[in-house]
């Protein structure tokens, strides 16, 4: 009896502190949606999740051109907004890279679009 009384409250301490262990929500942290547009090849849409995660979204690539591919990653930008996500920061850059088709025409233009979310 003496040595249950031990065991006992040391199993109850645990089982007490186990109840204030944060729990995890059910998707924490930040959400990363990038568009790159190259000069050449085909545009990608790629979403990084909280947890790391990649997946490649498909893009209609018979729209082609920069505003095209802008406005199809604006409509997934639109959808992850109504699941409760919201834009934190937004990133745009435009690339100048040599034309290698038509050198005289000057050179062409790489377009990178970063948004970072966050689920409040």
């Amino acid at each position: 009896m003496k040595k249950l009384f031990p065991v006992l409250t040391l199993v109850l301490a645990a089982i007490a502190s186990w109840a204030f262990y944060p729990k995890s929500a059910a998707e924490p942290g930040y959400m990363m949606l990038t568009l790159e547009v190259p000069v050449t090849g085909r545009a990608t849409l790629v979403t990084i999740s909280p947890t790391g995660e990649q997946a490649k979204i498909s893009l209609n690539h018979k729209l082609e051109g920069p505003a095209r591919y802008q406005s199809q990653a604006l409509v997934k930008l639109n959808e992850l907004r109504s699941q409760g996500w919201e834009v934190v920061q937004m990133q745009a850059e435009s690339t100048p890279v040599a034309n290698t088709r038509i050198p005289s025409l000057g050179p062409d233009i790489m377009i990178s679009q970063t948004y970072l979310l966050r689920k409040p």
